[in-house]
């Protein structure tokens, strides 16, 4: 795998507080597959995200990570807070398929 230059290369507090102050208020700073969900072709994934310049951290039951992306977006700029969003993103329970 390529490396990055070292002048790249910042702490995470650097890169979202230079993201802020350049006006970008929601982003996604990272996605990790964690697990398999219990729901058949469900996987969970770990996200950091800041929503309106706020650090949030969820656990999200989705089939892919394109999936998780979008779950992510239905939830930011809507002032859910950190511990109901990874209920509602995290829960087997309330991400049961038909």
């Amino acid at each position: 795998m390529a490396r990055l230059k070292s002048k790249y290369q910042r702490e995470e507090f650097e890169l979202i507080n230079s993201l802020i102050r350049k006006g970008k208020r929601t982003f996604i700073t990272q996605i990790q597959l964690i697990e398999t969900s219990k729901i058949k072709d469900h996987l969970i994934y770990d996200c950091i995200y800041i929503d309106n310049g706020v650090k949030k951290q969820v656990n999200i039951i989705a089939r892919d990570i394109s999936d998780a992306v979008s779950k992510v977006e239905n939830i930011v700029d809507t002032n859910i807070p950190e511990m109901t969003a990874n209920v509602m993103l995290g829960s087997e329970t309330l991400n049961k398929t038909q």
